[in-house]
């Protein structure tokens, strides 16, 4: 069993609604924990922190669900709240309520539905474990199995979950990070794999995988679980229950993933050293995968619809286009597994399009999705290639007939000219100076003048030469030259 882990047999399980919420840790010399102590607040505040804005308000919502069964045909409601103290204060109001059964709530943060598409935030990597499917765990105490679960983390030398929450008939695991945005998707979505593949013995569920996961709410009931297992608590922590450990997402990941990012750099000066003695193939450096490539693609998208269309839906004769390469665009960067349902909500929010239309309109692109994620391959110039639609970014500029004004003023960053592109790339390195301490090149000028307008009166007062100048200025002659020419010149 794991030293880091502490409950009670299930032996010695006190006969409560939820046994193992008072864990006794005394043996390994730990602080008594009451799991209690993590209600609906301590869920969401986890989740969901605020941040250092005035009264730690956070853009964007988080979305709740429950399940009903009202004989609509609908066994989904679905809201949201915004993020912060209203989300807290409606997780709080929906466990006051009779109805507490099947209640959920968002993972991330969105800008106004919960969708990858419009990620803003999320906090946490997390495994949704149906032990209930397998059979060397079935009817085990969730307890036990979370033991089992620590036990084999450590095997794999990976870090330990924040907490583990039971959920009536399986667990969920959290790593809680802090808020990262939608451009660390791709790394964020192979931690999440990976996570996934160690756990599956399990039960990992590889649907449940997606930022715009929901995941029942501490305190609500599973009516699926057995009478007393139904409410869905915490089992296990890292920390304390009120404020479990926060891991940093970059160890996180180096920890979880194959090839760190340390052997990234590793392998990326290897390469600069191989190039510089003549054995490395020439070519321009790749600074994008193809995942986050797409991702900064789909933000574009994003900027572009929100600039022309601030009112939201797109106009006729703008929305096949678009839904297209923003629907090739998530089939990069979401799951497999819940496209579908992704793309139906970007053609619901963006064109005001019917699931049905959406789905005639858009199949091509799930189906090519489908079959990359079956291992089905395309042959492009002879070679064998992912069968997901691919396009240039010119190739993006040109259908979307994205102009240079459009460009600047929607703040894109890859559908853009080659003129834009150039300024872009003088702003950022105009940026990388400045944060190595480097002057503008307005400050560089004047200073320059300054230096200059010394060293003419000095050479006018002392009848010092260049030479000496540059001594006496602790610089070289070339710089007193262009520093004299430049104070004339003014």
């Amino acid at each position: 069993m794991s030293p880091g882990l502490g409950y009670l047999t299930s032996e010695a399980e006190p006969n409560h609604i939820f046994p193992n919420q008072i864990v006794d840790n005394a043996s390994f010399g730990l602080a008594k924990f009451d799991y209690r102590a993590f209600g609906a607040r301590q869920h969401l505040e986890n989740l969901h922190p605020y941040n250092g804005r005035s009264g730690g308000i956070r853009n964007g919502v988080i979305s709740f669900a429950q399940r009903v069964r009202d004989g609509s045909g609908k066994p989904w409601r679905e809201w949201t709240a915004r993020a912060g103290s209203c989300a807290v204060e409606e997780a709080e109001r929906l466990l006051r309520q009779d109805n507490r059964a099947d209640l959920y709530v968002s993972q991330a943060a969105f800008g106004k539905w919960r969708s990858i598409s419009d990620l803003m935030a999320i906090g946490a990597c997390y495994a949704d474990l149906d032990y209930h499917n397998v059979s060397r765990w079935r009817g085990k105490a969730p307890a036990d199995v979370a033991g089992a679960v620590l036990d084999h983390l450590e095997e794999a030398i990976l870090p330990h979950p924040s907490y583990i929450l039971s959920t009536g008939r399986g667990l969920v695991c959290v790593w809680l990070t802090e808020l990262l945005p939608r451009a660390a998707l791709p790394r964020w979505n192979a931690v999440q794999k990976r996570l996934g593949a160690v756990l599956e013995l399990f039960g990992a569920d590889k649907r449940a995988q997606d930022a715009a996961r929901v995941f029942r709410l501490v305190g609500s009931d599973n009516s699926r679980a057995d009478s007393n297992r139904r409410m869905v608590g915490m089992v296990w922590c890292q920390g304390s229950p009120e404020v479990p450990t926060r891991h940093v997402f970059g160890t996180l990941a180096d920890e979880v993933l194959p090839v760190t990012h340390a052997d990234l750099i590793s392998l990326r000066a290897e390469r600069a050293k191989r190039k510089a003695e003549g054995k490395g193939k020439a070519g321009p450096a790749k600074f994008l995968s193809a995942a986050t490539y797409w991702e900064t693609v789909l933000t574009d998208l994003q900027r572009l619809r929100a600039y022309r269309c601030p009112e939201g839906a797109l106009p006729d004769g703008q929305r096949d286009t678009w839904l297209f390469v923003a629907a090739s665009a998530i089939s990069w960067i979401s799951p497999p597994q819940v496209l579908g349902r992704e793309i139906l909500a970007l053609g619901n929010e963006a064109a005001g399009w019917r699931d049905s239309e959406t789905t005639s309109r858009m199949s091509a692109v799930i189906k090519r999705a489908r079959q990359a994620a079956a291992g089905q391959t395309a042959t492009f110039n002879g070679h064998e290639v992912d069968c997901r639609y691919r396009m240039k970014a010119s190739t993006i500029v040109e259908w979307l007939d994205i102009d240079p004004a459009e460009q600047r003023a929607a703040g894109l960053r890859v559908l853009v000219d080659e003129d834009r592109k150039r300024e872009l790339n003088t702003e950022r390195t105009k940026a990388s100076r400045h944060s190595r301490g480097a002057k503008d090149r307005a400050a560089q000028q004047a200073a320059r003048r300054e230096m200059g307008q010394k060293a003419l009166y000095l050479r006018a007062s002392q009848g010092m030469t260049v030479a000496e100048l540059a001594a006496h200025l602790g610089v070289s002659v070339g710089q007193v030259h262009k520093a004299m020419r430049q104070a004339e010149q003014q």
